[in-house]
Protein backbone atom coordinates (compact mmCIF):
# COMPACT_ATOMS: atom_id res chain seq x y z
CA UNK A 1 0.00 0.00 0.00
CA UNK A 2 1.27 3.45 -0.91
CA UNK A 3 2.28 5.52 2.10
CA UNK A 4 1.56 9.22 2.33
CA UNK A 5 4.37 11.67 2.90
CA UNK A 6 3.13 12.20 6.45
CA UNK A 7 3.16 8.44 7.13
CA UNK A 8 6.73 8.18 5.85
CA UNK A 9 7.71 11.18 7.95
CA UNK A 10 6.27 9.58 11.12
CA UNK A 11 7.82 6.19 10.31
CA UNK A 12 11.34 7.59 9.90
CA UNK A 13 10.96 9.74 13.03
CA UNK A 14 9.91 6.72 15.09
CA UNK A 15 12.71 4.57 13.65
CA UNK A 16 15.15 7.18 14.95
CA UNK A 17 13.48 7.04 18.37
CA UNK A 18 12.48 10.70 18.29
CA UNK A 19 9.34 12.25 19.73
CA UNK A 20 7.45 14.97 17.91
CA UNK A 21 8.69 17.40 20.55
CA UNK A 22 12.35 16.46 19.98
CA UNK A 23 12.02 16.79 16.22
CA UNK A 24 10.18 20.10 16.54
CA UNK A 25 13.00 21.41 18.75
CA UNK A 26 15.67 20.41 16.22
CA UNK A 27 13.68 22.04 13.41
CA UNK A 28 12.93 25.15 15.47
CA UNK A 29 9.25 24.39 15.02
CA UNK A 30 6.22 23.48 17.14
CA UNK A 31 5.05 20.00 18.07
CA UNK A 32 1.63 20.85 16.59
CA UNK A 33 3.26 21.59 13.23
CA UNK A 34 5.04 18.22 13.27
CA UNK A 35 1.72 16.54 14.06
CA UNK A 36 0.02 18.37 11.19
CA UNK A 37 2.78 17.24 8.79
CA UNK A 38 2.45 13.63 9.92
CA UNK A 39 -1.34 13.68 9.64
CA UNK A 40 -1.22 15.30 6.19
CA UNK A 41 -3.09 18.36 7.46
CA UNK A 42 -0.59 20.77 5.91
CA UNK A 43 1.80 20.38 3.01
CA UNK A 44 5.51 20.23 3.71
CA UNK A 45 7.61 22.68 1.73
CA UNK A 46 10.58 21.07 0.01
CA UNK A 47 13.01 23.24 2.00
CA UNK A 48 11.48 21.95 5.26
CA UNK A 49 11.48 18.38 3.94
CA UNK A 50 15.21 18.69 3.25
CA UNK A 51 15.79 19.77 6.86
CA UNK A 52 13.62 16.92 8.17
CA UNK A 53 15.54 14.40 6.07
CA UNK A 54 18.83 15.81 7.36
CA UNK A 55 17.74 15.66 11.01
CA UNK A 56 16.38 12.13 10.61
CA UNK A 57 19.46 10.96 8.69
CA UNK A 58 17.31 9.81 5.79
CA UNK A 59 17.93 10.63 2.14
CA UNK A 60 15.37 13.06 0.76
CA UNK A 61 14.59 10.59 -2.02
CA UNK A 62 13.13 8.16 0.53
CA UNK A 63 10.35 10.62 1.27
CA UNK A 64 9.60 11.33 -2.37
CA UNK A 65 9.72 7.89 -3.96
CA UNK A 66 7.36 4.95 -3.61
CA UNK A 67 10.16 2.49 -4.32
CA UNK A 68 11.50 2.83 -0.76
CA UNK A 69 8.20 2.03 0.97
CA UNK A 70 9.06 -1.63 1.53
CA UNK A 71 12.81 -1.40 2.18
CA UNK A 72 13.83 -3.04 5.42
CA UNK A 73 15.29 -0.67 8.02
CA UNK A 74 18.58 -2.60 8.20
CA UNK A 75 19.02 -2.30 4.44
CA UNK A 76 18.36 1.44 4.63
CA UNK A 77 20.87 1.79 7.48
CA UNK A 78 23.48 -0.11 5.48
CA UNK A 79 22.96 2.11 2.45
CA UNK A 80 23.30 5.23 4.58
CA UNK A 81 26.45 3.86 6.24
CA UNK A 82 28.00 3.01 2.87
CA UNK A 83 27.16 6.50 1.67
CA UNK A 84 29.19 7.94 4.57
CA UNK A 85 32.39 6.23 3.40
CA UNK A 86 34.40 8.97 1.72
CA UNK A 87 36.89 6.76 -0.10
CA UNK A 88 35.51 5.26 -3.31
CA UNK A 89 37.90 2.32 -2.98
CA UNK A 90 36.78 1.54 0.56
CA UNK A 91 33.12 1.89 -0.43
CA UNK A 92 33.62 -0.52 -3.35
CA UNK A 93 35.35 -2.99 -1.02
CA UNK A 94 32.49 -2.75 1.47
CA UNK A 95 29.90 -3.35 -1.26
CA UNK A 96 31.92 -6.32 -2.49
CA UNK A 97 31.94 -7.78 1.03
CA UNK A 98 28.17 -7.39 1.32
CA UNK A 99 27.71 -9.11 -2.04
CA UNK A 100 29.90 -12.00 -0.89
CA UNK A 101 27.82 -12.33 2.27
CA UNK A 102 24.61 -12.26 0.23
CA UNK A 103 25.86 -15.19 -1.85
CA UNK A 104 26.51 -17.22 1.31
CA UNK A 105 22.84 -17.47 2.20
Amino acid sequence: MKKTLGQKFREYRLKRGMTQEELAEKLLSKKSTISEYENNKIDIKISILREIAKVLGTPLSHFLSEEYDDIDDEVMQMAMALNQIKSKELRKAAVKQVMILAEME
